[in-house]
């Protein structure tokens, strides 16, 4: 439970309601004896002495305040005074001043509507935790996946780049120098070779896919020049990219390079599937604590309500997208226009305990 669930704004507020619809002078006080909200301004922060003994005596209780209690007692008005439960805690006490007895049903009233409200703000304070747990959880999970996709993409990409090419080479090695001693084969011994030799291409191309060595031996700059320059060549699209030149030597967490890098995939892998676009400009910019990470594209646009609706695979992409840079506490946004293109942009905090992957 809340540690304060009597708020002074809150209470405050609740006291200007009921006062206006009894026509009667309220005030709260705190389980500490403290008044916290009363229609009498200047009676906020005093101590409400026969509140203070009542709530250090443990038992709460109704009690009425007469003229003959004021000799007693300091900072009291005449009136009757109710207990404020919130699961089956005294949190403070409400009152009602005025002749006790013509006061009690309104005290006892006004103590209703502040329990009903404390209620209400606690359900809703609960749904409100529960979410967020759930987020958190959700959000932790995700980077689990995440993780775990990685780590087994960075063990298939050695194992084809240290085993599998070198496998590979050696048979094309072997195989031009059976060709030079068989003279009869060679040329079937050569189409062979040609052949192993176009698998080692793809096997490294694979690999590099999977986990580019630039990326961890150079950083995300780096691995995003070396991207954007081979897709460039392989779809004769223009690509333009903008990098600070402060980020040229930078690096990051592992965490935001790969996630940044993975994002950088998918949506050039949708702009050639989908976009239809003859340019597309990529910006990689520092700016203080954030890195900002831009993709537009001249292409043909889309309806994003559309795209959500229907769970295709660019949809899938994009919520793809959205996990990861949630999972790096940055914002993700993709604003689109029918014949006009499609920009995503991302910004990121630097400064944050990265994720080992």
């Amino acid at each position: 439970m809340n540690t304060q669930p009597l708020d002074p704004k809150f209470a405050q507020s609740l006291v200007d309601i009921i006062a206006a619809e009894l026509n009667k002078n309220v005030n709260i006080v705190d389980k500490k004896g403290i008044i916290i909200a009363s229609l009498s301004k200047e009676r906020i922060g005093q101590r409400h002495e026969a509140s203070t003994i009542m709530l250090n005596s443990g038992q709460a209780h109704e009690f009425s305040v007469t003229e003959h209690d004021q000799q007693h007692f300091s900072g009291v008005r005449t009136g009757f005074n109710v207990p404020i439960w919130l699961e089956s805690e005294c949190v403070g006490l409400i009152g009602v001043t005025g002749n006790s007895e013509e006061s009690a049903s309104y005290a006892r009233l006004a103590a209703h509507f502040v329990e009903a409200a404390l209620n209400a703000n606690l359900r809703q304070e609960k749904l409100v935790n529960a979410l967020q747990e759930k987020q958190a959880l959700h959000q932790h999970y995700i980077k689990k996946i995440i993780n775990i996709q990685e780590e087994e993409r960075r063990k298939i990409s050695r194992e084809l780049h240290d085993e599998t090419s070198q496998a590979l080479t050696s048979i094309i090695v072997g195989l031009r120098v059976l060709a030079e001693t068989t003279p009869a084969k060679k040329a079937e011994l050569l189409q062979m070779r040609d052949l192993a030799v176009n698998t080692l291409d793809a096997v490294h191309r694979l690999a590099v896919q999977l986990r580019p060595v630039v990326l961890d031996d150079l950083g995300l700059v780096s691995a995003t020049q070396k991207y954007i320059e081979d897709y460039s060549k392989k779809y004769k699209i223009k690509v333009t990219a903008k990098i600070d030149p402060q980020l040229l030597r930078q690096r990051f967490s592992p965490e935001l390079e790969i996630n940044l890098y993975r994002i950088l995939q998918e949506a050039l892998t949708n702009i050639i599937k989908h976009a239809e676009a003859t340019e597309v400009q990529v910006s990689l910019v520092k700016k203080t604590s954030v890195l900002s990470f831009t993709i537009f594209d001249n292409g043909i646009g889309f309806h994003s309500q559309k795209v959500y609706k229907h769970r295709n695979h660019a949809c899938l992409g994009l919520y793809g997208m959205k996990e990861r840079i949630a999972g790096l506490d940055g914002d993700f946004s993709i604003h689109s226009t029918i014949n006009h293109g499609t920009c995503l942009k991302i910004e990121v905090p630097i400064n944050r305990k990265p994720l080992t992957l």
